[in-house]
């Protein structure tokens, strides 16, 4: 009996909290070295990191629990107004909701952050480096570093942290979970193509407060409008938009396309192809389930509700001199975080795959190097994402391939992008549904270009922007407007540019001025308007 009491001893010892034996060695500065071994963390308490320390932790593996609680919140290490600090090695386990598998232990909304660093003061956030850092399956960003971001502009920043460099890092699989734009409406509208366990999990997840069950006759449908009601539709955004769903609905209603209310009362709506359109007359009665609001059910609900902050492998926001090189990044969201920062390099690193974003230099950076860079979408989001008035920004040498929703450049200053190759990143416009996604607006595939630039100010302007001696290598489902510009640019060069695998046009609004789109080997150039945020929804 007793090698037997021993042996369950054991079993319980190994699988105990670590956090007081990491807190007793991290509680001095210096060089702190975690011996190898497992680290199992339950996360009910946050490990303090101190400045002036530098972490040896190769051979160390910190491992989260089998199972998590709805919403959980964990931190396994969190500084304030660090400095001087180095984190090397040491490996990040947990168990990221994978919605390929059809059991999983932590919820969607789990957040798991590994390496927490915020900033309250200036000069309070300086020099952090981090090397040879592991992970896999961690639900938020393994590392993460804020400066102090301002709240009365969006672009704000009070205090920046600086110097923040990342070396050598393998995050895999690692950062806050996303469903994907529609996963979730895809799977309730058209069931048919999905497995039950995936049907019964979308409907446990879907916002089903969105949802009516109604009837159809004469030119009605039928509901108690009463709780949540429908008004009527005040324009073709689409919060103020519908979609049925089911088997029995009128032969003249198409599932999964958009409606507009254009008669609400207590007891039905009257619908219409557009805004204050003439309603429609059903060709037979029916019955089916009503979804409204599609911005929450379909663009919004790209995050499990109640998820928390966190995007991507590492999340730096608010940061100057940020370098990121050599590491291998891959999560189920997206992939890696850069927003509010300025002096950036990114390069020579390998994106392995994405759910969402591949890579996102998000909102109001500036003076951004991306270079030599290989970015797997492998059926993601955007395959790039420079996102709300990104200035000075260079992008040459890189390879970015199997995206779903293109390059996507919002409203840039001083953009150069040469010399990179592009291949197949348009695979969400694929019919089969595994792969593509149905767009709300035609009940179809998406049509989302390989690259497009766009605004997200009505009426603003953006560029100037040079675009030279790039390879677009066009999928299968890439539509002939392979390239499309908004409005109001200017100063923009687009030449030398070579596409191949099918037709391509490249279409600039009118209002383009001072432009240069010419000599483009296998695309043509169309003058024609373009909607200034096509390609976002």
């Amino acid at each position: 009996m007793k090698p037997l009491l021993a042996l369950l001893l054991l079993s319980v010892t190994a699988f105990a909290d670590d956090s007081a034996k990491l807190i007793a060695l991290l509680a001095k500065d210096g060089v702190v070295t975690i011996p190898a071994g497992d680290y199992h963390l339950d996360g009910t308490q946050t490990i303090p990191l101190r400045s002036n320390t530098t972490v040896m932790a190769h051979g160390a593996r910190f491992i989260m629990p089998e199972t998590l609680p709805d919403q959980a919140r964990v931190v396994l290490f969190a500084g304030e107004n660090i400095a001087h600090f180095a984190w090397h090695g040491g490996e990040f386990i947990g168990h990221v909701f994978d919605p390929a598998k059809k059991d999983n232990t932590w919820e969607p909304n789990a957040n798991t952050k590994g390496i927490e660093i915020t900033t309250t003061a200036a000069g309070g956030t300086h020099d952090l480096f981090f090397r040879e850092v592991k992970a896999n399956g961690m639900a938020a960003a393994v590392i993460g570093v804020h400066g102090k971001s301002g709240k009365s502009v969006e672009s704000e920043v009070e205090h920046y942290a600086e110097r923040v460099a990342l070396e050598s890092c393998t995050l895999l699989r690692s950062g806050k979970f996303m469903w994907d734009y529609g996963y979730l409406w895809q799977i309730m509208t058209f069931p048919e193509a999905y497995e039950p366990w995936e049907v019964e999990r979308a409907k446990k997840y879907f916002r089903t407060d969105l949802i009516h069950e109604v009837t159809f006759s004469g030119d009605l449908v039928k509901f108690d409008n009463r709780i949540k009601p429908i008004a009527i539709s005040a324009s073709d955004e689409p919060k103020e938009a519908i979609t049925f769903m089911g088997s029995a609905l009128p032969k003249n209603i198409t599932r999964g396309l958009q409606y507009f209310v254009v008669e609400s009362t207590p007891g039905h709506i009257k619908i219409a192809e557009k805004p204050g359109g003439a309603p429609i007359r059903f060709e037979n009665g029916g019955s089916g389930s009503l979804a409204f609001n599609i911005q929450a059910n379909y663009l919004a609900a790209y995050a499990p509700s109640g998820s928390g902050p966190g995007k991507g492998a590492f999340d730096i926001v608010a940061a100057r001199d940020v370098r990121v090189t050599g590491c291998q990044l891959s999560a189920i969201g997206d992939t890696m975080h850069i927003q509010r920062c300025r002096n950036i390099v990114f390069a020579n690193n390998h994106i392995l795959g994405s759910r969402m974003g591949a890579f996102f230099l998000a909102e109001f950076c500036q003076n951004a190097t991306i270079t030599g860079n290989l970015v797997d979408g492998t059926n993601g989001s955007r395959i790039v994402s420079v996102e709300k008035s990104c200035t000075d920004v260079t992008m040459t040498g890189n390879t970015f391939r199997n995206g779903g929703r293109g390059a996507w450049i919002n409203q840039p200053v001083n953009f150069i992008m040469t010399g990179n190759i592009f291949i197949n990143n348009t695979t969400k416009n694929d019919p089969d549904p595994r792969l593509g996604r149905i767009a709300f607006q035609t009940a179809k595939s998406g049509q989302f270009p390989e690259l497009y630039f766009t605004l997200y100010e009505p009426g603003a302007s953006y560029g100037p922007i040079v675009v030279k001696d790039n390879i677009f290598h066009l999928g299968d489902h890439c539509p002939e407007e392979a390239v499309t510009f908004a409005p109001n640019g200017h100063d923009l060069v687009f030449t030398g540019n070579t596409f191949h695998n099918k037709p391509a046009t490249v279409v600039v609004d009118p209002s383009c001025a001072r432009s240069a789109i010419e000599g483009n080997l296998g695309a043509t150039t169309l003058k024609k308007p373009v909607d200034f945020n096509h390609g976002r929804r």
